[in-house]
This record gives C-alpha cells, sequence and structure tokens, in this order.
C-alpha cells in the first residue's frame, strides 16, 4: 500500500515536472514568435537577388540578430507564407514582429521608409487617422478600413453599435512606421503598446480590472476632461458618484464624441443630439470609449479618490472646482461661466 501511494506521488510529481516545462516552453515559443529578433534600437541588412525567406532568417541568425532560427523557421513554414521578397536593403526595428518585416520585404518597403508620428492622448480614432494619413504613412479611408475590418482580439467588446469597434485601444504613444505601412500592422503595433501598458498598471494598481471595457471608456472620459494630473482621480470620483446616485454622467466630451466634431461652447441643442454616446440622455457610460486614454486616465478610472463630489465646473485654469452642493455649483458656475 506504501508503494503504491509513494509511486502515485512520484507519478504526480512527474505529470506536474512535466506540464510545467510544457507550458514554459509555450510561453517561451509565444514570446520569441511576438518578438522574434534581439535589437536594441535597429538594425539593417540587405537581401539580395534570389533571397528567400529561410535564406533572410540564416543571414540574420549569422549576425545574432533572431532569438531562435528554428522556431522561426517552422512559423513560416506552418503558416505556409509566400517567400517572394524584394531585394534591397531593409531595418529592423526594436519589438517589430516576422509578418510586419514580411510584409516589407514582399512590397519592397526599404530602410530609409521610416517616419517618426506621435499620437497624443486623447485622440480619437478618426484623429489618429488624420495624423497617420498627414505623416504619409498611411491614407485615412485605408487605416479607418483597417479599423473596420480588424479581427478583435477577446478583451475588446464586439459592439455594432459603436462608431469603431476599437476606440480607446490604441494606445497614444510616439511610434515609427514606414510609409505604405499596412493598417493591420499599425492596429498590432499599438495595441501590443496597450497590452504592454495594462501589464504595468496591472502590477501598479491596489484594485482589480472587474470589466475593462468599463474601465477604457470610464478612463476616455477622464482623459477628455482632465487637464492637470492631479485631478483625474477626483473628476473618475465625480462620474462613479453619479453612477451610484443613478444620475447621467452629463459629460460634454461625450456629446463632442457624438457630434463628430469639437466646439469651444455646447449649445442647450448641442446636449439634445440623440446618440448612444450621449451621457446627458443616456444612463450611466456611454455606447463605447471616446478616445484613446493615457495610462494616468486608465489608473484614475482603477482608482478613482475617495470623495463625496457629484458636480465639477471649470475655472478656466485648466483646474476645477469640486462640490456635492447643487447651489454651490450653479453660483460658481455663474461666477466663471457667466451662466
Amino acid at each position: 500500500m506504501e508503494i503504491r501511494r509513494f509511486i502515485t506521488k512520484k507519478l504526480i510529481a512527474i505529470l506536474v515536472s512535466v506540464l510545467i516545462v510544457i507550458v514554459i516552453i509555450i510561453g517561451y515559443a509565444n514570446s520569441v514568435m511576438k518578438y522574434p529578433f534581439s535589437v536594441n534600437n535597429k538594425a539593417r541588412f540587405e537581401v539580395k537577388k534570389g533571397d528567400n525567406l529561410y535564406t533572410v532568417i540564416n543571414k540574420l541568425n549569422e549576425k545574432s540578430l533572431i532569438k531562435n532560427r528554428t522556431l522561426l523557421k517552422v512559423y513560416v513554414k506552418y503558416k505556409k507564407i509566400p517567400g517572394e521578397i524584394k531585394p534591397g536593403f531593409y531595418s529592423i526595428k526594436a519589438g517589430e514582429s516576422i509578418n510586419s518585416l514580411i510584409y516589407d520585404m514582399k512590397n519592397g518597403i526599404f530602410d530609409e521608409t521610416y517616419v517618426k508620428v506621435t499620437i497624443p492622448e486623447g485622440f480619437e480614432i478618426s484623429k489618429i487617422a488624420d495624423t497617420l494619413d498627414e505623416k504619409g504613412i498611411i491614407s485615412k479611408d485605408k487605416f479607418l478600413k483597417a479599423c473596420t475590418e480588424y479581427k478583435l482580439p477577446s478583451y475588446i467588446k464586439d459592439d455594432n453599435n459603436r462608431k469603431y469597434k476599437l476606440e480607446g485601444y490604441l494606445f497614444p504613444d510616439t511610434y515609427e512606421f514606414k510609409k505604405n505601412t499596412d493598417g493591420k500592422i499599425i492596429i498590432d503595433t499599438m495595441l501590443s503598446r496597450f497590452d504592454a501598458v495594462m501589464m504595468s498598471i496591472k502590477k501598479e494598481s491596489t484594485n482589480k480590472i472587474s470589466d475593462l471595457d468599463n474601465i477604457v471608456t470610464m478612463a476616455s472620459i477622464i482623459e477628455r476632461e482632465a487637464e492637470v494630473q492631479n485631478e483625474r482621480a477626483v473628476i473618475a470620483s465625480v462620474f462613479y458618484n453619479r453612477i451610484k446616485e443613478n444620475m447621467k454622467l452629463q459629460s460634454c466630451a461625450t456629446v463632442e464624441y457624438a457630434l463628430g466634431y469639437h466646439k469651444d461652447k455646447l449649445t442647450y441643442n448641442d446636449l439634445k443630439v440623440k446618440s448612444n454616446y450621449n451621457t446627458y440622455l443616456v444612463n450611466g457610460l456611454p455606447e463605447g470609449p471616446i478616445c484613446s486614454p493615457g495610462k494616468q486616465s486608465i489608473l484614475a478610472a482603477i482608482n478613482p479618490e475617495n470623495t463625496n463630489y457629484i458636480y465639477f465646473v471649470s475655472k478656466n485654469n485648466g483646474t476645477h472646482f469640486f462640490t456635492n452642493n447643487y447651489n454651490e455649483f450653479l453660483k460658481v458656475k455663474k461666477q466663471t461661466q457667466g451662466f
């Protein structure tokens, strides 16, 4: 009996060890496939006439630019990626995917065509498209089409009532893209940055994220309402308090998104625009995010200040007056806004 127990424990220990090894191997393989290149900044290389993908992989491996040649070759073979590539000088930048590099080599997008582009916090997808177009990276129409056709990751809500399903998830940052880059590659890159930021946020935040979509939606409103860093969490508390009190959020930023353009001052008619994004009409959060929030706004949405504030009004200097007293709110509003 004791021998059987000993053997059973041994078998269980062996199975657990095997499973751990398998998980480690799969994790390593996924990491290598996502970021297959060992590049700190940028590495330049040449594709000669007659070279194919396997030749290029061998050349890059000789320069110690590949993490695992065998895995990369297996990936190319498994995906049945065609090997027709154009000769010329190319470059790999840090964090580049194999699909991005293959796209460049198939389309002859050479090293000299890199463009640096900054997507500010608070930009919505239509403005991101405008910026990419202005930089000559991709036309606005092509990028917007790519956004509507993109296969959503599981954490993004597949909501047909949204203007753009990817809204809020294309992380604002400075990127380097090549001219005429495919829209899918741009989206892949921006979503990868979002994933990386969310991983760091989860490590920093004391509160757990129960609903990522709601957090990103709230963070997008905070991003458009807050002007100074130390008010983000306070503004978050106001909106959460309104939800608790079954009040409408009444965020002017959501009205602007519903209208589709910015206005220095909204009219009462603007506040009546029929839209699932207009929080003067709908209860709770709008249909979805209204812009791409930065890290600090996401943190504020996860970790709001503990206040009893229900109202806030701009002081016209980048800061706001906060209160839970409606009459006090009206008084300050008249003083600062004139009505």
